[in-house]
């Protein structure tokens, strides 16, 4: 019984095709976003007349409690 050789090359599979390109894009366009995040760094915007707002996040080091008699 003689059984022919039926298996299909990887290369000739389509799907692995579509893999490879969108892999490769995907990296292209990671070093793109990175060429173009070092190229333009951010710009500080201040808007005039703006009133500071605090955080509700407390502080990490709480300043030290004052004595009760001690008036400042």
């Amino acid at each position: 019984m003689n059984v022919p050789n039926t298996r299909t090359p990887w290369f000739r599979v389509p799907e692995v095709w579509l893999m490879v390109v969108l892999l490769g894009a995907t990296v292209l366009g990671s070093f793109a976003l990175i060429a173009s995040a070092v190229q333009h760094p951010d710009a500080h915007i201040t808007v005039p007349h703006d009133a500071a707002r605090p955080s509700k996040i407390p502080p990490r080091d709480p300043p030290a409690a004052t004595p009760p008699g001690d008036a400042r």
